[in-house]
Parts: structure tokens; C-alpha cells; sequence
């Protein structure tokens, strides 16, 4: 159907135009039949006629090449693609009249000559007239008129010659004349009806076509879709504007290129390949395209949709989907690696570390290091979670750059790093690993403008050969990490068999703890606290100790870390605070007793009512109670926990700062609080014979607790040595086995010892200046 006569013209106008083109193509060959017909019958005149029947004849043929020679003449001259509908009614019209004369002619040369000729010449004229009818059907169907005057004259002509020449026994030939005449003329009439259906159902798929092409236009140009076309070779077809687009490459260049070829290798090519070369239909197929401009924000992707035609082709749909398919990776990275440092999350750690055991033969072998920040929370806690998080993003790049790039490092939460190592010649090479790691957090932090130093533990877990288990390994790597941590922490520390046991140790007595408080095994001894200067006892210090029925008598150290992690800090401490000022109560006026809070107790909303329940219970002076906390309590929660500590001071309770000088910030903690007495700690008291730094430190203690009213203790003390040194610096208590060992409340009365030997006890006060 073609496009411009289809825009202009209507159907009933389509189609005398197809019918025109039709006869301009195929008319020339029926009319030069005609032409040489018309010779042959010429030739066929009996030669005994007359001159001037013969120059009829003549002239007959000349009018009959005459008339054939113009229909050819315009044939050739139709102008089949005009949209002038005026000259294709005019040319159709030509035609039907130049056939009517050729038929006209026909009808007269069979009349006239027909009548003369023999029965041999009359058989070789039907046989002409019956090609000349054969050829009329198949080249004139488009203008059934043409076929029908031309058998009208035929009949005409050959009845007539019958009429005119033949016997009345020859009539019998015109009935068979006409019936075959109008068999010929229904066959006309009908083949045209074929071809008027044929054309107007052309013309309904051609409408409809070129509503499907607009609607496919016009998808194209709303939808972010397009559409492509593949031939058998899986090479483009008929590319659009808009797949050339989307390709950044302009239609021709993309014509008769292979389609997977603007993809990048891998499997999704493969598939399409595959899918392309067996013709098989195939959805959302997502792959990316193979000519990125900038890898660094990542590759273009397509989502392609086919299925093959009948004709060869395969044809399909293509969608650009880069935005969702970087919005999934986006979504997947998030899933798999922290926020914060980049780092591999904690599921991303697991996949990998249970994929690498996985994987291991008996040969391989693999570390895992496990570490975190120590006193992290003290700094986040203190100067802001935006400080932390800095100081976790600077830490996280000094462990990455201490190892390889195909290892792992990985931040499970808070401030715990993990690495995996995976390719390494032999043990010391992983441990050197854990020394760089521990050296380069040791390294002081600049964030925000401040210095900051802190330290890291590491733990380390080797597993060799098949078989291994992630959970294992993890819990290896963490019991090494506790190690390093008790081992003063700022240092690495490998796994042992003994560690297990030493955990397993350490779950039985929890449980055994748990028990203890409900069973009320455990039991107070006393400390005294001695004035320096007149040799008076001011108060004792309460300490817990755990009388176990299998262990025998577990000390403090063993079981208050275990009972702050797990929470029952608190209702063992409510006991010791609730029978230590019951006991005191019972001393002579003026001692004080001095009771260690957790930081975890402080936070208990019964503390308060506990304290006031006990002193009026008690009936005890508020100010003979002496609550030590240390300066961790100060740096968590710090606001309320000074307000608290307001609160006791109200409460005429009197406050220590415990362990001064081990923490950070001590200065400003000072300031903070107006505390009763600081504390000096133990490891300054040990060494301060042999380091001057030692003696520095209590120096500066001592005097500024006297510009600022306090009173300090050092504890510790354990020889005399100490004991000289501490008075001459101006110390106003002190502490430690030299002066007494704790003692238990069966032991006590009025202060000093019940039992008949107090020598112990009494050969260390008498070195203070009131002794006897």
C-alpha cells in the first residue's frame, strides 16, 4: 500500500488507482496478443476474394494495430503513484475506450471475415480467440469491463458470421456461444469481486498496521521501553531512533550489528546468546551494556523481553533499568557493609568467614583477629558521639592499611573490628599482623582539633585443615581478646586450650553467683583507714568476699567483674550497702565507713530509697557514710550522674573519687563535683620509691586536694618505706597491709581487733607519731 496515495486518497479511490496500476503493468502483453491475433487472422483471408474485401482486411488491420499500438502507448505513460485522483479516473476511463474500440474491431473483422472462411480457418480462429480469452483473464482481471466487452465481442462477432455464412444446422453453435460467453463473464465479474475483497482486506491490515506503527511510536516516545528487531543472524534490524538513543549511538551505525555485541562478556550475555541462536523466548533479561563512558559511577543495564516471528525475526522489547539495578547494589552494599566506615558488616564477616572454612583443604589454613578500641565508650561518652564516630572512621582506615587487599576487615558494631586473613605463610606472619595493628592504634588520633590516645586488644584465632566452624572460631578469637585484656590491654594475645576452660570456669561461677545472692553466701571484712599524722583509726573500708561452699573463699576481684556484666551488681551491692552501714551503726561515733558503688549501681533507680531506707533504719549519721565511686561514673551519663551525686551530698553523705588519676579528664571531674576525699591508687603508691614520676603525680595530688579542702588516702601502702614518704608529701590517710590486713565482723569491736593478738596489727600503727 503506498504511504502517500494511502494519506490522500479514499479507499474507493485506493482502488481504481490499484486497478489502474494493475492494468499499466499487465496490458501490453494482452494487447500485443491482440495485435498479432489480428495478423494471423489476416493471413487467414481466402485468396480468391475480392480487391476489395482484401482491402478491407487491409484496413481493418491497420485500425486494429492502430488501436493497440495507443493502448500500449498509454499504458506505458500511466503515472501509477499520482495522488491526482482527477487523471487516474481520466487514464481509467482511456483505457476502458481504447478497449472498447479493440473489441469493437473484433466484433466487426469476425463478422466480415469469420463468414468467408473454411472450416480449418474458422477452427484456428477460436483457437486465437480462446488464447486471446485466457490471456484477457489473467492480465485484465483488474478491469473486469475490459475482459467482458472483449468476450461480448467475440460472441458477437462469431454469432453474427454464423448468421451470415453458416447453415441453419450451425445454429445450434449460438446458444453454446452465449452460455459459455456468460459463464466467461460471471467468471470476470466474480474474480473481480476476489480482487475488490483482496484489496480491501489489504487495506484493513494496512490501516490497522499503521495504527499499530503509531501506537508503537508513540509508546517509544512516552515509555522509557523501546523496541528492537533481530534477524536469523541475531544481527539489528531496522533500529529506531530511539534504541539508537538509549545506545548513545547513532541508527545506522547500530544497523546490522549483532546485538549481544553491545553488551559486556559474562554470563547474561551468554544467555542471550544462547536464547538468540535457539530462538526461544526469553524475560527480563537484565545485562549490562559493554561501552560505559565512566566507570566510575558503574555501568548502564538493560532489561531485554523477545520472542521469534514466523518470518525469522526475533523482536523484542529493551528498558533502560541502570537507576534501579545502582539502587539494588546500593541497597545490597548498605546490607553488607557499614555505614559509618565502609568496612564489611557483621553479615557480610559471617558469609565470608563460613564460605573461606567452607572452602579450606586439609592444607589451608586461616586467622581471624578480633579487636576492639579500649575506653572507647569513655571518649564517645565524653566528647560526643560525632568525635567517636571520627575516631572509629580514622581507625578503621589504620587497621585496613595494616593488612592485605584480598583480606577482610570488618566492623561487627560499636567499636569491634575483626579482620580475616587468609593468605599467609605461617603464625607469626598473622601475629606480626596484630603488632602493626596494635601499633598503629596506639598512635595518638587528632579529631576535632584534640589529641587523643587510646589503645587497642586484639585477640587472634588460627584454624587449619577442614571441617571448621564459624561460631567456634569467633568465640576462640573473643576469649584471646579478653586474655589481651587482662594482660593490661594495648597488646595482642593468641588463643590457648586453656582459655576455654578458663570461660567454662568462668560460666559455672556466674551461675554459682546467681545462687550466692539468693543463698546470702557472701560476708563483709573491713579495712582500716588510719590518719596519717595522730595514728586514730577514721573508718575501715567494707570489702565483700564470697564465701563459696566448693571453692572456699572466692575474693572480690574474681567475681565483681563477672556480677557488673551480667547485671547483678545491683542487688549485690544493695546487700553490702545495707549491711555495711547496719554494721557501722553499731561502731563508736565519729568512724566512717567507706562502701564502693559501680558505675552500674549509680544508675539504679532504688540506690537512693535503698540509702535512705538503711540510715533510717540504722539511725546512723549520713556523714559517717562514704561512697567511693571512680571516674568512669563521671564519664558515662556524666549530667546525671553529677546531679545524683548532688543529691547525696544533700543527703549529708560524703563522697570519694576511688582510683584517681587512672581515668581521663580527672581535672575536670574535680571541678565538677566538690568531692570529700580523693583516693590516691595503689599502682602510684607501689613504685614511688623507684619512680620520680610516681612521686610527681602524689605530690600534685596531695596539694591539690589541700587548696581545694579534701582530704586523700593513698591506698596500697605495704611497707614502711611508703608510709614515710606519704606523710612527709602530705598525705592525710593511708591504706594497705602495712598498716592491717581486712578483717571480719567477728573481728571487730570499737574499731580494733577482738582477738588477744593484735601485735599484726598494733607493730604497724606504732611507726605512726601517736602510737605506744
Amino acid at each position: 500500500m503506498r504511504t502517500r496515495q494511502a494519506a490522500v486518497l479514499s479507499r474507493d479511490e485506493l482502488l481504481l488507482a490499484r486497478r489502474l496500476a494493475d492494468y499499466a503493468r499487465r496490458a501490453p502483453v494482452a494487447v500485443m496478443l491482440s495485435a498479432l491475433s489480428a495478423m494471423i487472422v489476416w493471413n487467414l483471408a481466402p485468396s480468391g476474394a475480392l480487391a476489395a474485401w482484401h482491402m478491407l482486411s487491409a484496413a481493418w488491420l491497420l485500425i486494429v494495430g492502430a488501436v493497440s499500438g495507443a493502448r500500449i502507448w498509454q499504458a506505458r505513460r500511466i503515472d501509477a503513484l499520482t495522488i491526482d485522483f482527477g487523471y487516474i479516473s481520466r487514464q481509467a476511463q482511456m483505457a476502458e475506450w481504447l478497449a472498447y474500440g479493440d473489441a469493437l474491431c473484433w466484433a466487426g473483422c469476425l463478422s466480415l471475415i469469420g463468414s468467408v472462411l473454411d472450416y480449418p480457418a474458422r477452427v484456428t480462429v477460436c483457437i486465437l480467440l480462446i488464447g486471446m480469452l485466457t490471456t484477457s483473464a489473467i492480465t485484465l482481471r483488474s478491469m473486469p469491463r475490459v475482459g467482458i466487452s472483449l468476450t461480448v465481442a467475440f460472441v458477437a462477432g462469431g454469432v453474427m458470421a454464423t448468421v451470415l455464412s453458416g447453415p441453419v444446422s450451425d445454429f445450434v453453435n449460438i446458444p453454446i456461444m452465449t452460455l459459455y460467453a456468460a459463464v466467461v463473464m460471471y467468471c470476470f465479474r466474480a474474480d473481480a469481486a476476489v480482487y475488490e475483497a483482496r484489496f480491501h482486506a489489504e487495506f484493513e491490515v494496512h490501516e490497522s498496521a499503521e495504527t499499530i506503527q503509531l501506537l508503537l511510536h508513540d509508546y517509544e516516545a512516552q515509555s522509557a521501553d523501546w523496541l528492537w528487531r533481530v534477524d536469523h543472524a541475531g544481527c539489528l534490524v531496522g533500529v529506531c531512533d530511539r534504541f539508537g538513543e538509549a545506545a548513545a549511538l547513532p541508527p545506522p551505525e547500530i544497523e546490522g550489528k549483532e546485538l549481544v555485541s553491545l553488551f559486556r562478556p559474562g554470563p547474561a550475555r551468554e544467555h542471550l546468546s544462547h536464547r538468540l541462536l535457539r530462538r526461544e523466548p526469553f524475560r527480563d533479561l537484565t545485562i549490562e551494556l559493554a561501552d560505559t563512558a565512566d566507570e566510575s559511577i558503574g555501568g548502564r543495564w538493560w532489561m531485554l523481553s523477545a520472542s521469534p516471528r514466523e518470518d525469522g525475526t526475533i523482536r523484542g522489547v529493551a528498558r533502560d533499568v541502570t537507576a534501579a539495578r545502582r539502587t539494588e547494589q546500593r541497597v545490597a552494599y548498605m546490607a553488607h557493609h557499614d555505614g559509618l566506615t565502609g568496612l564489611a558488616n557483621r553479615f557480610l564477616f559471617g558469609e565470608t568467614l563460613a564460605g573461606q572454612l567452607a572452602r579450606q583443604r586439609r592444607s589451608d589454613q586461616c586467622a581471624l583477629l578480633y579487636l576492639d578500641l579500649d575506653h572507647f565508650k569513655t571518649i564517645n561518652d565524653t566528647l560526643g558521639h560525632s568525635c567517636g564516630d571520627l575516631l572509629l572512621t580514622e581507625a578503621a582506615r589504620r587497621i585496613t592499611s595494616k593488612v592485605k587487599g584480598h583480606d577482610l576487615v570488618s566492623r561487627l558494631g560499636g567499636d569491634e573490628f575483626a579482620v580475616l586473613l587468609t593468605r599467609f605463610r605461617d603464625t607469626e606472619e598473622a601475629l606480626a599482623v596484630a603488632e602493626r595493628i596494635v601499633e598503629a592504634i596506639c598512635e595518638p588520633f587528632r579529631i576535632e582539633g584534640q589529641k587523643l590516645n587510646i589503645s587497642t586488644s586484639v585477640g587472634v584465632a588460627f584454624f587449619s585443615g577442614t571441617g571448621g566452624n564459624s561460631d567456634d572460631l569467633l568465640r576462640q578469637a573473643d576469649l584471646a581478646l579478653y586474655a589481651a585484656k587482662a594482660r593490661g590491654r594495648g597488646c595482642f594475645a593468641r588463643f590457648e586450650p586453656w582459655m576455654e576452660d578458663r570461660e567454662r570456669e568462668r560460666a559455672a561461677l556466674e551461675s554459682d553467683l546467681r545462687s550466692a545472692i539468693r543463698e546470702g553466701q557472701f560476708a563483709l571484712h573491713f579495712q582500716p583507714l588510719v590518719k596519717i599524722d595522730s595514728g586514730e583509726v577514721a573508718g575501715f573500708e567494707a570489702l565483700v568476699r564470697w564465701d563459696h561452699p566448693t571453692l572456699g573463699v572466692v575474693m572480690p576481684g574474681e567475681f565483681i567483674p563477672i556480677a557488673e556484666d551480667t547485671g547483678l551488681i545491683v542487688p549485690l551491692g544493695e546487700w553490702i550497702l545495707r549491711n555495711a552501714i547496719m554494721q557501722a551503726a553499731t561502731w563508736r561515733e565519729g568512724l566512717r565507713v567507706a562502701i564502693n558503688l559501680s558505675p552500674i549501681q549509680l544508675r539504679s533507680p532504688r540506690l537512693m530509697s535503698q540509702l535512705v531506707t538503711a540510715i533510717a533504719h540504722t539511725g546512723i549519721d549520713p556523714g559517717r557514710i562514704e561512697l567511693e565511686i571512680t571516674e568512669n561514673v563521671l564519664m558515662q551519663e556524666s549530667e546525671a550522674n553529677v546531679a545524683l551525686l548532688h543529691k547525696l551530698r544533700e543527703l549529708g553523705v560524703r563522697i570519694s573519687l576511688d582510683d584517681f588519676g587512672t581515668g581521663y579528664s580527672s581535672l575536670n571531674y574535680l571541678r565538677s563535683f566538690p568531692f570529700d576525699k580523693i583516693k590516691i591508687d595503689k599502682c602510684f603508691v607501689a613504685d614511688l620509691e623507684q619512680r620520680e614520676d610516681c612521686q610527681a603525680i602524689i605530690r600534685a595530688v596531695t596539694s591539690l586536694a589541700g587548696t581545694l579542702g579534701m582530704d586523700t588516702v593513698a591506698e596500697g601502702v605495704e611497707r614502711k618505706e611508703q608510709l614515710d614518704w606519704l606523710r612527709q608529701a602530705g598525705c592525710t590517710e593511708v591504706q594497705g597491709y602495712y598498716i592491717s590486713y581486712p578483717f571480719n565482723i567477728e573481728e571487730l569491736s570499737d574499731g580494733r581487733p577482738l582477738d588477744s593478738e593484735r601485735e599484726h596489727w598494733r607493730s604497724a600503727i606504732r611507726h605512726l607519731p601517736s602510737a605506744a
